[in-house]
């Protein structure tokens, strides 16, 4: 009798294709309202197969709300009628639909669309534009980033960031996947566009850090610059190279630098850790300005390498208050 009981119970349980043909049906309902079709896609998106995929292409074309809520149950679909779908709707919808079936195109990282997606680079609706810049980055081929380069020079002020977002997202994507050369080369391609300093910045980090010290050339060249936020960025990339030899090209630039850029240096030497640097910073901290000189030694301290001690108590006692005060309070850590 349990055991009849059981099967009752297992046969009244609905299998996964007759909830998705009652929520298909719901789609395809006039009398639904759109709450109902909304909740539908919700858990399509949960189970939905390739039955799913008509109904809810269909629904593509509608008002903005329906056209939504229809690519969130697209999205997870494993098939490739999915893309078919989205990449048919390109060239029938138009407006805000235009721009999610864009995005969600760039979610699935199709990359037979980057052709169609290339020609919206220059659509006149910048939201449009920008759409299809950041799904070509997330696609993210060689391809990709090829129309996004094509297009970078004509791109609208408006739309620039966001075909740059595009070509990092590209370089992220083929540097991962052992195409070095071509991420340095978007790299290189964008740490010289005018303006945008966010943007020369990041490329700036890309360039570098894809050539490891083989990029120290570039990283000091950005420290010399007349610069100043290349220059941050440059000390910040030093602090996330790793190996000695940086260390020491780092350090032999000090005396070559200006107040400013060579406190930012010797902060960035002492966030490095790295004892090698214990010789260049007893240097800065035993003459010049005064500045320069308690910076070196606090960083002297956050290295925190013995043979600093001597140097530092005879820097406890120096003519300058400030700079006796500031080895004093550095000596606590030996």
């Amino acid at each position: 009798m349990i055991t009849n009981k059981l099967n009752v119970v297992s046969a009244a349980v609905p299998t996964a294709t007759d909830q998705e043909a009652k929520l298909i049906a719901v789609l395809k309902s006039s009398d639904a309202s759109l709450k109902d079709k909304a909740d539908a896609c919700r858990n399509l998106a949960l189970v939905g197969t390739e039955e799913a995929v008509e109904p809810l292409a269909a629904m593509l074309g509608e008002d903005e709300r329906v056209s939504h809520i229809a690519r969130y149950a697209l999205e997870p679909i494993p098939s490739p009628k999915v893309d078919q779908v989205l990449r048919d709707a390109l060239g029938k919808v138009k407006g805000t639909p235009l721009v999610g079936v864009i995005g969600s195109i760039g979610v699935r990282r199709d990359a037979k669309a980057v052709d169609s997606l290339a020609k919206f680079l220059k659509n006149d609706n910048p939201l449009v534009a920008q759409a299809a810049a950041r799904a070509l980055g997330s696609i993210g081929t060689g391809d990709a980033a090829e129309a996004l380069l094509d297009n970078l020079s004509s791109a609208s002020s408006e739309n620039q960031l966001a075909f740059c977002e595009g070509l990092f997202r590209c370089a992220e994507n083929l540097e991962a996947n052992g195409w070095v050369a071509e991420a340095r080369g978007i790299y290189d391609r964008l740490r010289k566009i005018r303006g945008l300093h966010q943007v020369r910045a990041g490329a700036l980090r890309g360039a570098v850090l894809t050539r490891g010290n083989d990029g120290l050339p570039i990283l000091l060249e950005a420290l010399h610059s007349d610069d100043y936020v290349m220059a941050t960025a440059a000390a910040r990339i030093a602090q996330e190279m790793p190996g000695t030899q940086v260390t020491e090209v780092v350090a032999a630039e000090l005396g070559k630098l200006p107040t400013d850029k060579k406190i930012l240096m010797i902060q960035t030497l002492g966030k490095r850790g790295d004892s090698v640097a214990v010789s260049a910073l007893m240097a800065a901290a035993k003459k010049g300005d005064k500045n320069v000189r308690i910076e070196a030694i606090r960083s002297l301290a956050e290295i925190g390498d013995a043979k600093a001690a001597p140097g530092l108590k005879e820097l406890a006692k120096d003519s300058d208050g400030d700079v006796a005060k500031a080895a004093r309070e550095s000596l606590v850590v030996f």
